[in-house]
């Protein structure tokens, strides 16, 4: 049986965590019942599910304007089996969305072509935004870092938990936060959380 206090004994980055800590974070979340292997293949199944730049490209007006009609497609289509299937930045197979080279930020609708266009994961593509400052300080996506936050730190509080959420480098609204401590409550109904009674929630 996995064990908790070990998973808080891992490095305090997420970054620095090997291959073995994360397959024991697994191992954890079976083995307490929040998911099972089937649920956890079907997850990773469709976030291999290459991106969709059929509607996302493909359907693009922009793009659309540098081909005869209806052979759009056929020219993104080629430039995606072309590819190497994997992040531009970081390599992972995951999550890959088609995603400008020069933003279209700068040239506006003329970065809109195949010559400017290639595939990055969801995560590397939004930590270029300005908006994320703290983009690729961690490893993890926004919404899988509430749930790593919750697991290998246990914060007993609602209060303690938006503090490490912030110190993450976690910049939405504090309503996700509240969505998310949402599952320490529903632990806590099934004996496998512990809430003080001073938390906010």
């Amino acid at each position: 049986m996995t064990d908790y206090k070990t998973i808080t004994s891992f490095p305090y980055s997420d970054r620095d965590w090997s291959d073995e800590q994360w397959k024991y974070m697994l191992e954890y979340l079976v083995d307490i019942g929040m998911v099972n292997y089937r649920e956890i293949a079907s997850l990773v199944l469709g976030h291999l599910n290459p991106s969709q730049v059929g509607t996302s490209v493909a359907s693009n007006k922009s793009f659309q304007s540098h081909y005869a009609p209806r052979k759009c497609w056929e020219a993104v289509r080629q430039w995606h089996f072309d590819q190497s299937g994997k992040c531009a930045d970081c390599g992972t197979r995951l999550e890959l969305q088609a995603d400008h080279i020069i933003p279209k930020e700068l040239l506006g609708d003329a970065a809109n072509t195949l010559e400017n266009m290639t595939l990055r994961c969801r995560r590397c593509n939004v930590i270029k935004r300005p908006s994320h400052r703290h983009g690729g300080e961690t490893f993890l996506t926004a919404e899988a870092a509430l749930m790593w936050i919750l697991f290998t730190r246990r914060p007993d509080t609602y209060e303690e938990f938006m503090s490490l959420c912030r110190g993450y480098g976690l910049t939405m609204a504090s309503v996700r936060f509240e969505e998310a401590w949402a599952m320490a409550k529903w632990l806590e109904k099934e004996g496998k959380y512990s809430i003080s009674p001073d938390s906010k929630y």
